[in-house]
């Protein structure tokens, strides 16, 4: 497994149900101004609760989808999308 990011390996990050159980792809990622989190999520809005949310490592994240290190670099305060897994990724202002 690739591990590219300069954060711990340990730190905390949200994903989405879908993500976790690998029943979909990340095609949404933030990196939060405000407190430095990570989110890695499916894309998709139909998460009503916040059961529907998990809090795993960045590790953990990297050994569902290894192509999330291409944004190792990526800074506080900016997201990135994707079309799908295979697309190239698209960074946007959080603000």
């Amino acid at each position: 497994m690739i591990y590219k990011f300069n954060d711990p390996k340990n730190t905390a990050c949200f994903v989405c149900k879908h993500v976790l159980n690998k029943q979909r792809p990340i095609l949404y990622i933030t990196h939060e101004a405000e407190d430095g989190f990570w989110q890695f999520l499916c894309g998709h809005d139909d998460h009503p609760n916040d059961d529907d949310y998990k809090v795993i490592s960045l590790e953990e994240v990297t050994a569902i989808d290894e192509s999330i290190n291409d944004l190792y670099e990526m800074p506080v305060g900016i997201g990135a999308t994707r079309e799908s897994q295979s697309c190239k990724w698209e960074p946007f202002n959080l603000d």
